[in-house]
């Protein structure tokens, strides 16, 4: 079977998730903190949090990084952590290429025990003794990341290379796999006045024997402090899966953070109330160095 990785609206705050070569691009030291609530008033709906740190090392030709996040649904759920390593490759003076590396070590959980549990068959392997199974599985990913001044960006990634196996059960005949995702980012930073840049963003994901999906989100930010947009994310029936609205402060220099919330367009919107997510992002930065582009471009 093919298992969906966790969604998160803020994809264009949280680069690091989706491909490792991000890690050492900013040339500055942060951290981004993101919990996703989705499915409001839906009993055992999807939930999930993350934690990532990322900074340049060895004078800004290389990167390193790490996160860790945690995604619920249902009775089960899984840690995730990953450690990832880049390289920075200087094309010309103005554009940039990094080459990234990670390893990733998957906790996975089922409560068979959960009274929510309904079983058809008494005698179901696929449900262990009943009471709790969990499992570990490693991984390994590669990327790449591209950006050019600090107008553009573009990324490739797989952040898992081969099937894991989650079923927790070996004496089943087929077992239930995860199979690895695939990831392409693209984003710009467009000047429209000395004031306002307008800034749009794609993340396409696809899966094998999954549908492709993707994410078209706009921008604009103004006095690089105030950022409001809209994502458009295809997928569930003809209408899409959602319509998210996107709120970003930055603070000061160093911290900043936003807020976005999701209409949902898929069968299930009658059953639930919408989805929030909330980032926070904390840059170790120079208070008296300019404002940077807080999401993908370098420290100016």
């Amino acid at each position: 079977m093919a298992q969906q990785e966790a969604h998160y609206t803020w994809f264009m705050f949280n680069h690091q998730y989706y491909n490792p070569a991000y890690v050492g691009s900013r040339n500055t030291a942060s951290f981004t903190g993101i919990h996703r609530s989705q499915w409001l008033g839906f009993e055992g709906a999807p939930s999930s949090q993350l934690v990532s740190f990322q900074t340049p090392i060895m004078r800004n030709r290389a990167g390193v990084g790490g996160s860790i996040s945690r995604s619920a649904i249902g009775v089960s759920y899984s840690w995730f952590g990953s450690a990832a390593y880049s390289y920075n490759i200087k094309l010309t003076p103005d554009l940039n290429l990094r080459l990234g590396l990670q390893t990733t070590l998957e906790y996975v959980g089922i409560r068979f025990s959960d009274p929510s549990i309904v079983t058809v068959s008494q005698n179901d392997p696929s449900l262990g003794d009943g009471s709790f199974d969990d499992k570990y599985v490693a991984n390994v990913g590669f990327g790449a990341f591209m950006t050019y001044k600090d107008l553009f960006y573009i990324g490739a990634s797989s952040p898992q290379v081969y099937p894991n196996e989650l079923g927790l059960n070996p004496d089943v005949l087929k077992s239930a796999q995860a199979f690895p995702h695939r990831y392409i980012t693209v984003g710009a930073a467009i000047p429209l006045t000395e004031e306002v840049e307008l800034m749009p963003n794609i993340l396409v994901k696809w899966v094998d024997q999954a549908p492709r999906s993707a994410d078209l989100n706009f921008n604009v930010r103004y006095q690089k402090k105030i950022l409001a947009g809209l994502t458009y994310r295809t997928g569930g029936n003809k209408n899409g899966d959602s319509v998210d609205a996107l709120l970003y402060f930055q603070f000061n220099q160093k911290i900043g953070a936003g807020l976005s919330y999701d209409f949902t367009l898929s069968d299930i919107r009658d059953y639930q109330s919408g989805t929030v997510e909330l980032v926070v992002k904390y840059d170790f930065r120079d208070e008296r160095g300019n404002l940077e582009n807080p999401r993908y471009f370098k420290k100016k």
